[in-house]
């Protein structure tokens, strides 16, 4: 796990059960991180400015890891939809990217048991190349794109989440911020406009013209799609949205030194939506530490710090009491 890199990203379900099922037997997402069992998980109150937070979930990944996916089913408060559909190009994370071993073949295998939003597709990327790409809606109607990569197996299918795509206001701004204060010194994809005119039907408009590139960690791990829907323009982040809701909620990336992430963006004026929280279950894998901000569109990111892995200077200030 490398300093910049995406951990995890986080999705609001309405039935926990019927998404897990879909994601583990058809995704093959049958690598267990963490099972959330229903209790009060107060480490979160602060997060949603609420005195009482309950839910319960999993987070899991395919067998080629990649970044997990984590499913949250949020009990008190009551979640509610973060909008009746959900568009390629609404501002926030809205999506997953999972690379395959053949979009085409991956196509006719599954099409009786997946919503596809379209057949394959091929963009033509500069300094790239060609890019097979489909899209399908999980059963709640959440994006997920899958890409052909030359480094997954025919006979493995499925070779991981490899990045989260979010929807941003302004493409340059996000880059830079996302490079500046996030850590992701890579650019793996230079800004281009090789999508539009192919994602229509996620993007909800016909010709839609869409600004994207894709960054990263240099020391590798998962990645970061930024992409501005320019016509016809993203919608904004409806007021009042919540960790829990149903939907896609957060990016988390990893951060070994969370101490310098979190100086880095107070030195830059983020607003944090919380102080740096401790978590602890017994189990030393799992303990860690995490804060969130919001980046320049107002999307929630969350830095996570694991103990047996992480800087521990600021983790000992947050079990004291003292860091604020």
């Amino acid at each position: 796990m490398h300093d910049g890199s995406v951990h995890h990203v986080a999705l609001g379900v309405k039935d926990l059960e019927m998404m897990r099922q879909f994601y583990e037997n058809t995704l093959e997402f049958n690598m267990v991180f963490l099972e959330i069992e229903e209790a009060e998980h107060n480490v979160m109150c602060e997060v949603l400015k609420t005195p009482r937070v309950v839910f319960s979930g999993v987070s899991f990944g395919q067998g080629a890891q990649g970044i997990a996916l984590e499913l949250i089913r949020m009990v008190d408060p009551i979640p509610r939809p973060i909008r009746r559909d959900f568009r390629y190009g609404d501002i926030g994370v809205a999506k997953i990217t999972i690379a395959v071993s053949d979009v085409a073949e991956l196509y006719k295998e599954l099409k009786d048991k997946v919503s596809f939003c379209s057949e394959p597709r091929t963009a033509v990327i500069p300094r790239w190349g060609d890019y097979h790409l489909v899209y399908c809606r999980d059963p709640e109607r959440n994006i997920i794109e899958f890409v052909s990569s030359a480094n997954v197996s025919r006979q493995a299918r499925f070779g991981g989440v490899r990045w989260a795509g979010i929807g941003v206001t302004n493409l340059d701004r996000s880059v830079s911020f996302y490079q500046k204060r996030l850590g992701l010194d890579k650019i793996f994809i230079d800004i281009h406009e090789s999508f539009s005119g192919l994602l229509d039907e996620v993007a909800g408009a016909a010709g839609a013209r869409v600004r994207s590139c894709l960054l990263g960690s240099s020391k590798d791990g998962g990645m970061v799609e930024l992409f501005e829907v320019v016509n016809p323009r993203g919608r904004s982040i409806p007021f009042g949205v919540n960790f829990g809701d149903f939907g896609y909620l957060q990016v988390c990336f990893y951060h070994r030194d969370i101490d310098r992430i979190t100086a880095s963006c107070r030195d830059g004026g983020i607003e944090f939506l919380s102080s740096l929280k401790v978590m602890d279950d017994g189990i030393p894998e799992h303990a860690g530490s995490f804060i969130y901000i919001r980046d320049p569109d107002g999307i929630p990111v969350e830095f996570l710090a694991l103990h047996h892995l992480a800087d521990t200077s600021l983790i000992r200030q947050a079990e004291s009491g003292s860091f604020g």
